[in-house]
């Protein structure tokens, strides 16, 4: 074999070697695809999920506006305004609603590999995309019409712009990282956890002697284009940490006040060895103490405030951090074995598809609900619902203006159209309910309650059980629908 004949071999297989992570990824990209998209419309919309509907069906981006800052503190309006023009192409059917978070839980996995090739070599990042890929709640995300697969690309790719930034100084590129994070912000308050682990690590580069002003400019570019929402987003946290608000969030814990403190000392002290901590000073280990605080500082943070303050950790509002952490994860296992790293991958991926068909959400009644009052109550029968927000301990109620319409009112009417009655009582006033209730189907001789409450609390809001008949038709996490008549004498 001649020279150059040996050397043209060499170079086909060094070729096909630097191809094979990325072909690889193309087949997990497109087996990833094929799990997010099946069977998207077979279950019936959430609660949650018909407000993203309800938002989407919105005339304009005004009205669009106005939904979060009244009805969804937190929930920031870019999503709803991007699925406001997807739907308007596309429908508002449960396919419709649900494919927007399939392109974006896409985007999230292209965004865990591109993160892995920049930050570290091409086959971490086929391992971290295989860990990803297929994990339960990648696939849950998937399947809902929420914004939180577009918090979780955004987060991602806020990362990385950071990084190349920081790596690769240029206007550009800071322009470009500072508007993907003002998106970030837009699309969920959550972001700012992401923004401040930025910022955290951004400060720790200046410590140790690191200056690079477009990073910063990029800071302050997300800043300048959020400050116009700072005002509503300002109203929003009012109601999220003084008021009662939805499942994550209500009346706080009696923890000593030594304990706040301790917790808050403990978490701030721990913040800040994550930025100034001593360091060997490698690459790998810069690389890892980024993924780290992108890992572990946004929870700590809500931990920690719901210790201080209220209850306010939810795994929804850190799921940007369990994708670094699936990067975290291959790159510290590749620094002791690469071909450790290879099999605890392949073998991620594997327990993932094992567990997807016993990993099946919830089914959600409204689909079914709106079936039997149309067969059942022939149009005339009032449905009720409780105004107020939703908590968590309706014993501790007190008198809001939250959902004034009935926060189930929005998943019902997606599914419903007859002409029935929709009446909201008030959730915490049980006495104003029951008369209600009571004058309501006596007069229609049938109704329907559908209520946030346990058992033990609707029980003062039905009505007398001498008079009329109340059958629990459903009971689920935070909701109850029940049917009353009027007993037969």
């Amino acid at each position: 074999m001649t020279e150059a004949g040996s050397a043209t071999i060499e170079s086909s297989s060094g070729d096909r070697s630097s191809r094979r992570p990325l072909e690889i990824f193309a087949a997990i990209f497109v087996a990833a695809g094929l799990i997010y998209s099946f069977h998207l419309g077979a279950d019936a919309l959430g609660a949650s999920e018909a407000y993203s509907a309800w938002a989407a069906a919105k005339p304009g981006v005004g009205a669009i506006i106005r939904t979060p800052v009244l009805h969804d503190p937190g929930k920031q309006v870019f999503y709803y305004v991007v699925l406001h023009y997807y739907t308007r192409i596309f429908g508002l059917s449960e396919i419709s609603l649900r494919s927007m978070s399939v392109i974006f839980s896409l985007m999230t996995l292209v965004l865990v590999f591109a993160l892995g090739c920049e930050m570290f070599d091409d086959n971490t990042a086929l391992a971290a995309a295989a860990i990803w890929a297929f994990n339960p709640l990648a696939v849950v995300f998937a399947h809902t019409a929420r914004m939180y697969p577009m918090l979780i690309a955004l987060a991602l790719a806020h990362l990385l712009t950071l990084w190349q930034v920081r790596e690769r100084p240029s206007a550009p590129r800071a322009a470009s990282c500072g508007v993907v994070g003002a998106a970030l912000l837009y699309t969920h308050l959550g972001g700012i956890l992401f923004i401040g682990a930025g910022v955290a690590m951004l400060v720790r580069d200046y410590v140790r002697g690191r200056r690079n002003p477009m990073a910063w400019l990029a800071m302050a570019i997300t800043l300048a284009l959020f400050v116009p929402y700072l005002p509503v987003a300002r109203m929003q946290s009012e109601t999220l940490i003084a008021g009662h608000w939805l499942d994550w969030i209500g009346t706080a814990y009696e923890y000593p006040l030594a304990i706040k403190i301790v917790s808050a000392a403990g978490a701030a002290a721990l913040a800040i060895w994550f930025v100034i901590g001593t360091t060997t000073g490698s690459d790998r280990d810069d690389q890892l103490s980024w993924l780290g605080v992108w890992t572990i500082l946004p929870g700590l943070m809500l931990a920690a405030g719901s210790i201080v303050i209220r209850p306010m950790f939810n795994l929804r509002y850190v799921a940007p951090s369990t994708a670094t952490f699936a990067l975290a994860v291959a790159a510290g296992i590749a620094g002791a074995s690469v071909k450790w790293r290879n099999l605890l991958a392949a073998g991620f991926a594997l327990v993932w598809l094992i567990m997807l068909p016993f990993d099946k959400p919830k089914a959600q009644p409204w689909r079914d609900f709106a079936r039997q009052v149309t067969v059942d109550s022939g149009g005339s029968e009032p449905v009720f619902f409780e105004a107020g927000f939703v908590i968590d301990d309706p014993a501790n109620d007190l008198p809001n203006g939250g959902f004034p319409f009935g926060y189930y009112s929005v998943p019902f009417n997606y599914y419903f159209s007859g002409a029935n009655p929709r009446i909201a009582i008030p959730g915490f006033d049980t006495t104003a309910a029951r008369m209600t209730i009571e004058e309501r189907v006596s007069s229609a001789r049938g109704g329907w309650l559908v209520s946030w409450k346990d058992s033990d609390a609707v029980s003062s809001e039905l009505p007398d059980p001498k008079s009329f008949s109340v059958v629990e038709r459903f009971r689920g996490d935070h909701l109850a629908i029940y049917r009353i008549t009027p007993a037969v004498r």
